[in-house]
């Protein structure tokens, strides 16, 4: 992918994710065939028959994770806080490569061809991450809140001067990124997010319903470029696409998740995350006219191509 650089892509997944963990690795595989670079796996519970599968299937690199970082009370926190606790620490867990490109298990890749600006993006020094902004997200149409999300998120994470001055900043999705494993962002984002664990004791309602606390991995990111001035370069939306922020459109002639807006790019990753985002069916505008009703996972929107597919043999065949 990046000539000159060894390059693994990284995920995480329990047994309750293999389905969205297979679809993201089908996706890999259909986009980059023979170049599809080694994959590293997090395992925070998957099964030793999944585990045996994504061996076989994929000759993928399984880690077993712990906590690599504290939590206060940290019994309560879900299994998969681990992952959270984890990101910092890529090079830590699958050693040797110069390039780590993580991508969510709730992404799946739909134009393998965003994966290159990733990475070309971190040979250069720079953590390559979407910003949650675009003209077809609902949240910048919005009347702007005095007090909002990422100002709540920074305040908890750091305290109410760096919310009021730094929260302002566009969100970094953490979700899918891109970095060189001897950048000093890994120290600084570890470093961040160690130090906004220790700001409270957290108990069991704080993990169950605390969006800020939550969020603090990534503003701990966040706060390594906004605030420490760790170099980034910020990639287009449709090379991840929120969907929790913006519906998508649908190109039924092509098959194809597009832009809202034009020019009606075809989103490169398609990111799920969120409540009921995954299990969801979505009513999309198609770009011919009308709407079609589908769940947006990889697996979905290959059965409707196979569906499309058939229905034009049978035609043919009349």
């Amino acid at each position: 992918m990046a000539r000159g650089h060894s390059v693994t892509i990284v995920t995480a997944a329990d047994a309750g994710y293999f389905d969205l963990l297979s679809d993201l690795l089908a996706s890999l595989r259909r986009g980059l065939g023979d170049k599809l670079p080694p994959l590293s796996i997090l395992d925070i519970g998957l099964t030793e028959v999944q585990r045996d599968d994504l061996r076989r299937d994929y000759d993928a690199t399984i880690e077993p994770l712990g906590w690599d970082l504290p939590y206060p009370a940290r019994s309560h926190p879900p299994n998969s806080f681990k992952v959270l606790a984890g990101r910092p620490h890529l090079p830590k867990h699958f050693p040797g490569y110069d390039i780590y490109l993580w991508i969510d298990a709730d992404c799946w890749v739909q134009d393998a061809d965003v994966l290159d600006l990733f990475i070309r993006g971190a040979a250069k020094g720079s953590l390559a991450i979407v910003p949650e902004i675009d003209r077809g997200y609902w949240t910048i149409h919005k009347r702007p809140k005095f007090w909002g999300q990422n100002q709540k998120a920074f305040a908890w994470a750091f305290g109410l001067r760096e919310g009021y001055r730094y929260g302002r900043n566009a969100i970094l999705n953490a979700g899918v990124f891109a970095l060189k494993g001897d950048a000093p962002h890994w120290r600084l984002w570890s470093e961040n997010y160690a130090r906004a664990l220790k700001r409270f004791r957290l108990g069991p309602r704080t993990y169950k319903g605390n969006i800020s606390f939550f969020l603090s991995d990534q503003t701990s990111l966040n706060r390594a470029v906004f605030v420490q001035g760790a170099p980034a370069t910020l990639l287009p939306a449709y090379c991840n696409w929120f969907c929790g922020k913006g519906t998508p459109m649908f190109d039924a002639k092509k098959t194809l998740v597009v832009e809202p807006h034009e020019p009606h790019r075809k989103l490169g990753i398609i990111h799920l995350a969120g409540k009921g985002m995954k299990e969801r069916v979505w009513s999309l505008k198609t770009l011919q006219g009308g709407t079609i009703e589908t769940r947006l996972t990889y697996s979905a929107l290959q059965a409707l191509a196979q569906s499309a597919k058939d229905r034009s043999k049978s035609a043919a065949s009349r």
